[in-house]
């Protein structure tokens, strides 16, 4: 899954992005390196959690430097999930418009 957050000033312009990747993943050492597949060893396997737990929720907080004189941002957040290389599906998509008084 990938989280998109993208900012734009009040004419349009990006001032800010960030991707956020959720993954899970095993990796495979021999000797202390990284190995192929095909060199697998039960024993050399390492886990890596960083997906989402279920049930579990995820607040991520970003410090955006804006111009001096910004009078309003246009927030995008799309978060993706990519069951295969050519199918990713959107889950959700939210745009909010903030105004500095």
């Amino acid at each position: 899954m990938v989280l998109d957050v993208t900012i734009k000033d009040e004419i349009g312009k990006e001032v800010f992005a960030r991707e956020k990747i959720y993954t899970v993943n095993d990796l495979y050492f021999k000797g202390g390196k990284k190995v192929p597949m095909a060199e697998w060893d039960v024993t050399a396997t390492e886990h890596f959690g960083l997906g989402l737990e279920p049930l579990v929720p995820d607040i991520q907080t970003f410090i955006v430097p804006l111009p001096h004189g910004t009078k309003s941002v246009n927030v995008e957040a799309i978060v993706t999930y990519e069951y295969m290389r050519d199918k990713i599906f959107t889950l959700d998509k939210i745009t909010r418009n903030v105004v500095f008084e």
